[in-house]
């Protein structure tokens, strides 16, 4: 068994502005990688919303490389994979503007929301926040910083899967009545100098 759980941060709110990833690689019963960057984003615009919430300011990331120099490294983790994130249509979206944004390569993989499977499998907990649900199941963490967001979720997994007893990822989604998603770029297409306006 082989799956992964990403966390992104970003520096406003914009999709393709991550300043922040944070991947942990699981085989079900323990973490087998984990992999953190800050990252620079295209545009040098940070929100105080996002500062407020992520404690990134813009001086943590202006010498970092850009997302691209960064995309084998991730595409090696999550190509073919099965992918987690807490609230996944956040992340998968900051994660296909980004590689819209400068142009790089598709991933293939399909992708579950542990806020959906947490929902489905602990119906009684009080909110089902990254930080709630996680400590609730016994995993304390730093919230919001990517690593250890991305290792909560890995850990809700894990969670799930012995709730269900299923032998998969795929099987445990199922018993849960959940489904995964394929993940998708939609390409834009636009001239790089629209993004620089």
């Amino acid at each position: 068994m082989k799956y992964a759980a990403i966390d992104f941060e970003t520096a406003n709110y914009e999709r393709a502005s991550a300043c922040a990833l944070g991947i942990v690689v699981s085989d079900g019963t323990q973490v087998t990688d984990r992999w953190y960057h800050l990252i620079r984003p295209p545009k040098m615009l940070f929100d105080a919303n996002c500062v407020r919430v992520n404690h990134i300011h813009p001086e943590m990331v202006e010498e970092e490389p850009e997302f691209p120099a960064f995309w084998e490294e991730i595409a090696r983790r999550l190509e073919g994979s099965v992918v987690f994130a807490h609230n996944a249509l956040f992340d998968m979206g900051v994660l296909a503007a980004t590689l819209d944004r400068y142009d790089l390569p598709d991933l293939h993989f399909r992708y579950g929301c542990t806020v959906k499977l947490s929902r489905a499998l602990w119906k009684d907990m009080e909110n089902h926040r990254l930080n709630t649900v996680a400590g609730l199941l016994g995993f304390s963490f730093q919230h919001h910083q990517a690593l250890a967001d991305a290792e909560a979720c890995e850990y809700i997994v894990r969670k799930a899967l012995e709730k269900t007893e299923a032998p998969t990822v795929e099987a445990m989604m199922e018993a849960a009545g959940q489904r995964l998603s394929l993940f998708h770029v939609k390409r834009t297409h636009r001239p790089a100098a629209l993004f620089d306006e």
